[in-house]
């Protein structure tokens, strides 16, 4: 099956002891706000604007005059400034709107996606929390778009002030389509409709906050990747924490029975400061399961126990924002005054 991809329309685009088991949500403190700020939290609004229907309700045999409409209403990297008069960038844009299977993957997500207003409210709770700890921070327009099962690309990805949603990555595991174009299992099941609005952000909002710092070992990677589901965890409290990760029950399972075990793996293998760039992908990447502990554990399991560390961390520092978490690049210092000790189940 050929998939084509999106035409772009311009030129660049614990507790002390963490407890297997027993993983509590503590307060975070929260900057002090104004009277004015607690009453724009009261109102805010997720502007939702959907780019794929703008370009498929386009008119094909005049659509130069489309886009030339539609310019200012969407983002540069998206429909930049004269993209009209360039004629071969119209026609890849037409063959784009006419590929068949594009045209399904629009179908299915107009079936599924005709009321978006459940991803929408989700979002609205999540960015009034997300603005008592930035009470200065700004409110994203989220674009939904089709850019045609490029699953090497991220779901969820963020530019300038707006958040891009690719809907075509959100249609169920399982989606005829993504089996069709070799989408690997343990990727399809993280396409599901209950993770649009935690990959916002996981995927993109969290990388405001995240210092600019190359990740060195796999410890920084594994704190990196804590922080970022800490950080969603907290705008989301009413989520499972297997829906934060996007682990099934079984695999959730697995992690926190034997977190204890790999903790152990880690340090008598010596793994936290390695810089070896297979033992990185191994633990932090998306993988199926995480070859060294068989194919019964999780994927990402660094980033499970980085996120286990983060906690403990938090747990054990009141005193600690969000912003002050998220801005902590020392990962060593991190682990240290964490107090992190998981249980070792036998």
């Amino acid at each position: 099956m050929k998939i084509r991809r999106l035409i772009v329309l311009s030129v660049g685009v614990v507790c002390l002891f963490c407890l297997t088991g027993c993983h509590k949500k503590e307060r975070i403190p929260t900057p002090e706000l104004t009277k004015e700020q607690k009453e724009e939290i009261k109102q805010v609004e997720v502007p939702v604007k959907r780019y794929e229907q703008a370009l498929f309700q386009a008119d094909l045999n005049n659509l130069p005059a489309e886009m030339e409409k539609l310019y200012g209403q969407y983002p540069d990297n998206l429909i930049s400034r004269d993209c009209w008069k360039d004629n071969r960038m119209m026609q890849g844009l037409k063959a784009y709107l006419k590929d068949p299977t594009i045209k399904a993957l629009y179908q299915e997500c107009q079936k599924q996606y005709a009321d978006m207003s459940d991803v929408q409210k989700s979002l609205v709770d999540a960015f009034k929390i997300y603005l008592t700890h930035f009470p200065n921070d700004s409110i994203p327009t989220i674009i939904t778009l089709i850019p045609g099962l490029d699953f090497s690309s991220p779901s969820v990805f963020g530019y300038g002030n707006d958040v891009f949603i690719c809907l075509d990555m959100y249609l169920g595991q399982k989606y005829k389509y993504y089996s069709e174009a070799g989408m690997p299992l343990y990727i399809a099941a993280r396409c599901e409709r209950k993770y649009m609005a935690t990959d916002v952000f996981s995927k993109s909002i969290c990388y405001r906050h995240l210092p600019d710092k190359t990740l060195l070992t796999l410890l920084d990677n594994m704190v990196d990747e804590g922080k970022k589901l800490f950080f969603t965890q907290t705008m989301f409290p009413n989520v499972k924490e297997q829906d934060i990760i996007g682990y099934s029950e079984e695999k959730y399972a697995w992690a926190k029975k034997y977190e204890g075990q790999v903790w152990q793996y880690f340090i008598e293998n010596q793994l936290l400061y390695s810089k070896d760039e297979t033992v990185l992908r191994r633990m932090i990447d998306e993988t199926p399961f995480t070859r060294d502990f068989g194919n019964q554990s999780p994927g990402r399991i660094g980033a499970y126990i980085g996120w286990r560390i983060v906690n403990s961390y938090m747990a054990n520092h009141k005193d600690i924002t969000l912003e002050q978490l998220m801005q902590n690049s020392n990962a060593q210092l991190i682990l240290k005054e964490s107090y992190y000790k998981p249980i070792f189940n036998k």
